[in-house]
């Protein structure tokens, strides 16, 4: 069974080399992922709208996924955070002009602009490095406390719904969407079905690799637990994708979906969350 570990430390080896190597990885699997994705787009084999939201959908999960390579140590999500620097250094750069990256502009970028790099993109990475920093999981190889037998997979209930169910709702609105109506901006009844279907796909796809991964060794990872706590917060962010403006949800979803699993562990609904998963990054 494969667990959060260093498996150079057995030979001497700190974890920040293996941290570093892992950073790597999810680096390289990054890269493969917008070369695809833009190898597609210069085929002319997607819509201008798709290529931003496919990079968006996939993003997400592979970078919690590549969490699971990285040592737990504590130091381990700052080499996390890192990658979501870089893009926010790169995003920057790029729409400034200081060095040219018209492809990955127009693979990245809703508009293929500059303008709309800064935008979606920018917060989306941003809220990418917040996550990394304030909703690392709990590593195994810390043992101070008593919350560190617990798994809280808060990220991965924020990631369902913000990658895969917000970005197939844009999807399926803008090639099957016939039932339309609006709010602020345009919607369709296809749409937020498929907001609340693939929230659902994403959020126990990711807690299923999670499990088969960790859950044997975290007393509190139970995902039968955690089946009404997802559908509230998918629920509750269904309607906020609904009745989101324009460019809003990269920014609305997750603060809902967040303050939606602080209110559940207020309530204490159910025993699955027991302590509250917000973690300070500057406290061991």
């Amino acid at each position: 069974m494969a667990i959060i570990v260093n498996p150079l430390a057995g030979l001497g080896v700190p974890d920040w080399i293996w941290d570093t190597l892992a950073l790597v990885i999810t680096i390289l699997f990054t890269i493969i992922l917008i070369r695809i994705i833009g190898l597609f787009r210069k085929r002319e084999s997607l819509p201008d709208y798709m290529p931003s939201k496919l990079f968006m959908m996939f993003f997400g999960p592979i970078f919690v996924i590549c969490w699971l390579l990285f040592a737990g140590g504590f130091y381990s999500r700052y080499m996390v955070a890192a990658l979501p620097g870089l893009l926010i250094l790169l995003y920057i750069l790029v729409a400034a002009d200081t060095i040219k990256g018209e492809e990955f502009k127009q693979t990245i970028s809703p508009d293929g602009t500059s303008r709309g790099l800064m935008k979606v993109p920018l917060f989306y990475a941003i809220l990418m490095g917040f996550a990394a920093l304030y909703l690392w999981y709990v590593p195994l190889n810390s043992v101070a406390a008593p919350i560190y037998s617990l798994f809280i997979p808060t990220a991965l209930l924020i990631f369902g719904p913000l990658t895969g169910g917000a970005n197939f709702a844009s999807l399926i609105h803008h090639r099957y969407g016939t039932h339309k109506f609006k709010v602020f901006t345009e919607k369709s009844i296809e749409g937020s079905l498929s907001m609340f279907t693939f929230s659902l796909i994403f959020t126990f796809g990711l807690l299923g690799i999670y499990w088969i991964f960790i859950g044997q060794v975290y007393n509190s990872f139970n995902i039968i637990t955690l089946i009404v706590p997802i559908f509230i917060v998918t629920g509750i962010t269904t309607i906020v994708e609904l009745l989101s403006p324009r460019n809003s949800q990269v920014v609305l979803i997750p603060v809902v979906a967040f303050f939606t699993i602080f209110v559940i562990h207020l309530l204490g609904l159910y025993p699955f969350f027991v302590v509250f998963p917000f973690r300070i990054p500057f406290v061991p």
